[in-house]
């Protein structure tokens, strides 16, 4: 019900902003074909500018929306509204260009001459800049060649751009001349947008960590190429998170304080320490067990809906792929016996399990632990990769069960096509992605 509720308020005020649009360049489709790029042009404006705020809206980490889609999911969409931004602000630029070259007769590249020499363009010009400059440094992240730090410090342009892009609307756009029904309607888009941004995405990580004074209390490695860092604070016992929850962690040392990564709480959520597992997977993970003890820690969160929460089934599956194991200890160790829960460890070798004192404890939850070896043959585990053969031999009424999936992104899609082959339901099948981009 929430995702129909919110759905609806997308499409609601996307027709609201396309009203106001009619109603204030509709007659110029009546005009020349000046007049109708203009008008056209006015549409793409409003529309770069709404999804610009949408994006912001959602990457600000909001607790309402994050709570029926998932983080993840916002993540993903945040992204592909980029696109839509960035081409609107193009045809923005162009049809307003070829419109006015059309209505003076100087020409297309005469009429952007007119347009730098316009003072009053200036912020509307920048804010395009920048926010084609945003745009390209996350595309370039993609294919790995920035650097964290610098697409970061390039992200932060972005809220110049909405501000500078907000004063050209309010002072040039003809949609709003005139029209205070729509300006005040326009401002309260940027306040509501701005305000929950603020709130959930800087001040609630600021005000937690003045509240609760998080501080890396001891490091510990769980093998070779895995790092568990626990953290004290203050009343750690009002800081709520569910099991299964991921935070975005910020440790406030010279070679980290620039870079926030979100990782999953491993600790049981009654723990006196909270307590994040890491993997030896990059720059910044493999030089985690260097971290001094003492470090403050900013923690964003929790975040997330990986959770038992999701179902009211008490039969479940757990399959985790090497660190992905994190999030479903969590789950597990805080879980109580009226479950009948199966937990498939899939590592590459027994060097590679993590949790190896802890897990064999899961046991007395009546937990069934089976673990599955793809490099290293054990008669104490199976062998190979989790595949329909298994399900069937191991799990008899997997048809019966919820399941629970978190590990490499190729793991996770060919466990989840194999149990949709299995005749398990799409909605019965929960996992979530922790890299936020």
């Amino acid at each position: 019900m929430k995702k129909i509720i919110l759905n609806f308020s997308l499409l609601l005020n996307l027709g609201i902003i396309c009203i106001f649009w009619w109603d204030g360049s509709g007659s110029l489709f009546q005009g020349t074909r000046s007049d109708i790029l203009i008008a056209t042009a006015r549409i793409s404006g409003l529309l770069s500018v709404f999804f610009v705020l949408l994006q912001l809206i959602l990457i600000g980490r909001v607790k309402w929306l994050e709570c029926a889609y998932g983080l993840d999911k916002l993540s993903h969409a945040h992204h592909l509204t980029a696109f839509l931004s960035i081409f609107f602000i193009f045809i923005h630029a162009l049809f307003v260009t070829s419109g006015y070259a059309l209505g003076s007769s100087v020409g297309f590249f005469g009429q952007i001459s007119n347009f730098i020499n316009y003072f009053e363009l200036l912020p509307a010009m920048v804010a395009m800049s920048l926010f084609t400059l945003v745009f390209v440094s996350s595309l370039v992240i993609v294919f790995k060649k920035l650097k964290y730090e610098i697409w970061y410090l390039v992200h932060l342009f972005s809220y110049l751009a909405i501000l500078l892009a907000f004063e050209h609307q309010m002072e040039l756009g003809g949609d709003f001349i005139g029209n205070t029904y729509f300006r005040i309607y326009w401002i309260s888009l940027y306040t509501f947008t701005i305000g929950n941004l603020f709130f959930y995405r800087f001040f609630l990580p600021a005000y937690n960590f003045y509240k609760h004074r998080f501080t890396v209390e001891k490091i510990e490695q769980e093998n070779a190429t895995t790092t568990s860092i626990y953290i004290s604070g203050k009343n750690l016992n009002k800081f709520k998170y569910n099991a299964g929850q991921f935070a975005i962690w910020r440790f406030l040392d010279k070679q980290r304080f620039l870079q926030a990564h979100p990782f999953s709480f491993s600790s049981n959520p009654n723990d006196n320490l909270l307590r994040i597992t890491v993997k030896n997977l990059g720059d910044f993970t493999s030089k985690m067990s260097e971290i001094k003890i003492g470090t403050k820690v900013v923690v964003d969160g929790p975040h997330g809906i990986f959770t038992t929460k999701r179902t009211k089934n008490r039969k479940l599956a757990f399959i985790a792929g090497g660190v992905g194991i994190t999030p479903i200890h969590s789950i597990l160790s805080n879980m109580d016996q009226n479950y009948q829960s199966i937990l498939f460890n899939c590592t590459r070798t027994t060097q590679d399990i993590i949790f190896q004192k802890e897990i064999p404890k899961l046991k007395e939850k009546n937990i069934k632990i089976i673990t599955v070896l793809s490099a290293e043959k054990n008669n104490q585990a199976e062998n190979g990769y989790m595949d329909q053969e298994k399900i069937k031999r191991l799990m008899p009424d997997y048809l019966e069960r919820d399941f629970y999936i978190c590990g490499p992104k190729p793991m996770t899609k060919i466990v989840t096509k194999t149990l949709n082959k299995l005749g398990v339901p799409k909605n019965k099948i929960y996992f979530e992605k922790f890299s936020l981009g």
